[in-house]
């Protein structure tokens, strides 16, 4: 793989547990397609080896935890510690592709891992500093922000998006 059809996405700068996960240091907060990612390419002598995943998910704006296939231990990881870490640029959420990608949610159900079926998505408010996505189910509407902690998935194909909203912030409504 070439760095010109790549970017920097930044470096594995700590290691998670015993199991060889690892917290990658994405240094700008690019927004990534998470779930269409199956491969991160780790610079070794100025060259990008594919590292399949297992698991990724962000756990903070700069922060992503990831358990590649062939890291099983604390050992095995930490030999990639400090290794600059790159992404093909098909992977890059552009700006006016997300904001599309916002308007066409309309009409997706909204599903909570623990809670279930939510509702519909009825508008999602672009007015306020965070979006807010409304939400409605028998004739009940509610708003949550629309937030990476709370979106764990967006399902384009079944037009179903999985959250965890904790249960205090849907109080609120």
């Amino acid at each position: 793989m070439e760095k010109k059809n790549c970017f920097l996405i930044g470096t594995i700068f700590k290691l998670h547990g015993y199991k060889g996960n690892v917290v990658i240091y994405n240094e700008n907060a690019t927004p990534l397609k998470l779930n269409d990612i199956d491969f991160l390419l780790i610079e070794k002598d100025n060259t990008l080896i594919p590292f399949f995943i297992d698991k990724i998910r962000s756990i903070k704006p700069h922060n992503l935890l990831v358990k590649f296939q062939d890291i099983n231990s604390e050992e095995e990881a930490k030999k990639h510690l400090k290794s600059v870490i790159y992404l093909q640029k098909k992977y890059l959420l552009k700006k006016e592709k997300k904001t599309s990608i916002d308007k066409n949610l309309i009409g997706f159900h909204v599903n909570d891992n623990q809670l279930g079926n939510l509702g519909v998505i009825s508008y999602i408010d672009s007015q306020t500093t965070q979006k807010l996505i409304y939400v409605l189910k028998d004739q009940i509407e509610f708003c949550f922000p629309m937030n990476d902690n709370f979106i764990k998935s967006i399902e384009l194909k079944n037009k179903t998006i999985n959250v965890e909203i904790p249960k205090e912030i849907l109080d609120l409504n």
